[in-house]
């Protein structure tokens, strides 16, 4: 019985020892892992440590640069701000002095038109003064045989090539006006008149009218019972007419009102003097005359050493007569622009 008892308990006991084992090892390997998993863990809490101590330091520097930034910011608002007002300031100065040029351009305008005005009403007295010295020369050369008459003619000549140069000198005073003033001077109208006498027993007297457009002069020559009555009209059909033609045959003017360049290649400038055709002059084919232009078509051997570079000496005579037609015309036949002087005599 005992033997039974022992042989039991000796084979609990091992049991016992052999479950006691199991559980050892079962222990020891799961403290195993749990070591082995602490040691990743601390590794992963020392890693996650230090990356969020470097991100804390890039957000402390994020932080120091966007203060930065905003401070740079706000100054470069202010100087925009600066230049703004700056740029204001500058387009309001630039503004009124663009209206004072304006202004100031309009009052220029309007005196040079007034100028220009005074100064043509001086030329139409000054071909009137010469076609008067024309009117003596034929009243001469009809009276040749009168004793004392060539005299007293040459006399009332001299004394109205005098006056005529006299009356190139002129003065001109402008006075202030506002833009509006300006402007109705400019469209407005104006005239010139010149008085002269001639001594020696007779008497000279010129008048004449003048249009917005200068297209006929009215001239009249009185001596004793004889009076010399010359008209003078133009026309045009383009920028380029004939602005003037010397009563003593000396020069024609060609001027171009136009803000553009008129070609005249192959035009051709014809003059009828009392029912005979004295000059066909042909331009050549580069001629060509700029807007604003006056050039001077010479008489042959007339064109003096003064003269602009932009006239022309012809090789031909222009001619002098009562009744005088001059034509510009274009290649095609047509007639662009015309300038017709007629004297009559009573």
């Amino acid at each position: 019985m005992g033997q039974a008892l022992r042989e039991i308990h000796q084979v609990y006991d091992e049991k016992l020892d052999g479950m006691r084992g199991e559980l050892e090892t079962f222990y020891n390997l799961k403290i195993q892992e749990f070591r082995t998993g602490a040691t990743r863990q601390n590794m992963e809490s020392v890693h996650a440590k230090e990356e969020s101590k470097r991100l804390r330091t890039q957000l402390t520097e994020f932080r120091d640069k966007l203060t930065d930034l905003d401070a740079r910011n706000a100054a470069l608002l202010r100087e925009l701000e600066a230049i703004r007002r700056e740029k204001e300031e500058r387009e309001r100065e630039l503004e009124s002095e663009n209206n004072e040029f304006k202004t100031e351009v309009a009052k220029l305008r309007a005196e040079m038109e007034a100028i220009l005005r005074e100064l043509q009403a001086i030329m139409d007295s000054k071909l009137g003064l010469e076609l008067e010295i024309a009117a003596y020369r034929k009243l001469l050369e009809g009276e040749e045989n009168r004793d004392g008459l060539r005299q007293i003619v040459d006399t009332i000549a001299t004394g109205q090539q005098q006056r005529s140069q006299a009356a190139m000198s002129y003065s001109y005073q402008s006075s202030s006006m506002s833009s509006s003033s300006a402007a109705a001077a400019a469209g407005g109208s104006a005239g010139g008149s010149v008085a002269y006498g001639a001594g020696g027993g007779f008497g000279a007297g010129g008048a004449y009218g003048s249009g917005a457009d200068s297209s006929m002069r009215v001239n009249q020559v009185t001596k004793g019972e004889m009076s010399a009555k010359t008209t003078y009209q133009r026309s045009a059909k383009g920028p380029v007419s004939i602005a003037e033609c010397s009563a003593d045959g000396k020069f024609i003017t060609l001027e171009n009102t136009g803000r553009k360049e008129e070609p005249l290649g192959n035009w051709s400038l014809t003059r009828n003097v009392d029912g005979k055709d004295v000059a066909n002059y042909k331009f050549n084919d580069s001629f060509v005359i700029r807007p604003g232009d006056k050039i001077k078509l010479w008489a042959k051997g007339q064109k003096p050493y003064s003269a602009s570079h932009l006239d022309v000496e012809t090789d031909q005579s222009l001619g002098v007569g009562a009744n005088v037609i001059t034509k510009l015309v274009n290649p095609s036949g047509e007639d662009r622009a015309t300038h017709v002087q007629k004297t009559t005599y009573a």
